[in-house]
């Protein structure tokens, strides 16, 4: 492991930059957080949780995957080197779990290029970054457990700094990053780990709705955010591990054109519509329902990276949901539910 002082912080990424387009979090005018092009004036380590998780640098809002030129056919990659510095650890799930998703059955070229050409430095959490956060409960943080380059844990004035790949250490190799003995470095690494886990408490409602989700939630549950949904799709757009996306062709002329990969969300009506008109999830309420299931119940093995289950616990959808429809709701609503109806004296509505 490696020590960073905090006042070497902007000079390394400076040095990261000459190399690669760092990718940071960044105050925006209007006093936002997002992950952008690193800029001395407007970089921050005050950012909690950025709004938009970072899955659109390997998964943009929509990009042309290849092109026709009077009649020739070009792909088109992105290998621009990208360095994503200061993603939480449930996030770096999100990549994770993406990445499997996105590479298991048939490798998409211009994913694998992003993938490639693309490092990852996360800064561990040593709390809750706001209200909705439970990666505690689903196995996704509050540190990271593999996939990242470099990872960060503040120690104040200073970063205890993991290495784990050898482009990480590649990384850390500049005279600002100083040894650190093992022992002591392993120990002060302990203490942050304990502390961190027993400032996010897991959420019990969470495990308890996996479990219930076994032999069906109450249809009066999906049935009432069914009616309560507006149907804007940010829940799917904020969420890291969401990859539904549409493809579409638009020509330019008789022998060019594009194709285009773009966003998609599996709460919009014509999503599951098939080509005979059949929409097998033809309501809202069969909507939501199979979102969250694939969420909490219905996911591949293979691509959860050994955490509980598909969701990441970051909360996102709790905290942007315009009318209060995210996994943490939903979850309270399920339990709740069937409490009353088995006699509990829990009532959601």
């Amino acid at each position: 492991m490696k020590r960073l002082n905090k006042n070497d912080l902007l000079a390394v990424l400076k040095g990261w930059s000459k190399a690669y387009t760092v990718m940071c979090p960044t105050i925006k005018p209007q006093g936002d957080r997002v992950f952008d092009t690193f800029g001395e004036s407007t970089f921050t380590l005050d950012y909690g949780k950025p709004s938009l998780p970072p899955k659109s640098f390997f998964l943009p809002h929509s990009e042309v995957i290849f092109e026709v030129i009077n009649g020739a056919y070009n792909e088109v990659t992105n290998k621009e080197r990208h360095l994503l510095f200061g993603l939480r650890a449930c996030d770096m799930m999100g990549l994770l779990q993406s990445h499997s998703f996105m590479t298991r059955d048939n490798d998409d070229p211009s994913y694998r290029a992003r993938l490639e050409s693309t490092l990852t430095v996360v800064m561990a959490c040593a709390g809750p970054q706001n209200a909705t956060c439970f990666c505690t409960t689903t196995r996704s943080g509050p540190w990271a457990a593999g996939g990242f380059d470099l990872q960060l844990y503040d120690l104040g004035d200073s970063f205890l700094v993991e290495i784990r790949t050898d482009r990480g250490a590649g990384l850390a190799s500049a005279a600002t990053f100083t040894d650190v003995d093992e022992a002591q470095a392993q120990e002060r690494l302990a203490v942050f780990r304990r502390k961190a886990l027993a400032d996010i408490p897991e959420v019990p409602e969470i495990r308890e709705a996996m479990t219930r989700l076994m032999s069906g939630a109450s249809d009066e549950v999906w049935e009432h955010f069914g009616r309560k949904c507006i149907v804007c799709g940010g829940c799917a757009f904020v969420c890291p591990t969401c990859t539904c996306f549409n493809v579409y062709d638009q020509a330019s002329d008789k022998d060019s054109g594009v194709r285009i990969k773009a966003w998609d969300a599996c709460l919009y009506g014509g999503f599951t519509r098939e080509a005979s008109s059949h929409n097998p999830r033809p309501t809202q309420a069969a909507r939501l329902q199979r979102r969250h299931e694939h969420k909490l119940l219905y996911y591949n093995a293979t691509d959860i990276q050994a955490a509980l289950c598909g969701c990441v616990g970051c909360g996102r959808c709790s905290d942007y949901c315009p009318v209060h429809i995210g996994t943490l709701e939903v979850a309270r609503a399920i339990v709740q539910k069937q409490d009353t109806s088995t006699g509990g004296d829990h009532d959601r509505e």
